[in-house]
């Protein structure tokens, strides 16, 4: 595994209370972003907002599933009705489209989907 698409889930819980497993990651540079997640990390209130944005959206990007790929995934997988919402869809689309990435989310449901699809991170504390 080369790199982790973190989830706004865990980036949030990280600006809460710091995060071991991802400063571990962070510090070997294996942290990799979406702009789906920049997006909604921009809507809410991360600490020293600008500066936080700006540092994420540095960091290696993934691949970007786009809309069609994203929809015919669901659709060929017979993903819909399980609660995990587009932006979801998207990142687990991405991670499986981009060749050795991991998914970490806090979010059972999407932590589920990406269980099955063998593209679940599991965080290690150092």
């Amino acid at each position: 595994m080369n790199g982790v698409l973190v989830d706004t889930s865990v980036w949030v819980d990280h600006f809460r209370r710091e995060n071991q497993g991802l400063a571990y990651l962070l510090e070997g540079d294996r942290v990799m972003v979406h702009p789906m997640v920049l997006g909604e990390l921009a809507c809410g209130t991360p600490p020293n907002r600008l500066c936080i944005l700006a540092d994420l959206d540095s960091l290696r990007h993934t691949q970007h599933a786009t809309l069609k790929e994203t929809v015919d995934f669901i659709e060929g997988e017979k993903l819909f009705g399980l609660g995990c919402g587009l932006v979801d869809m998207l990142l687990l689309a991405s991670t499986m489209m981009s060749p050795q990435v991991e998914l970490w989310t806090l979010d059972k449901r999407l932590s589920a989907l990406a269980e099955r699809f063998g593209v679940m991170h599991r965080s290690v504390t150092h």
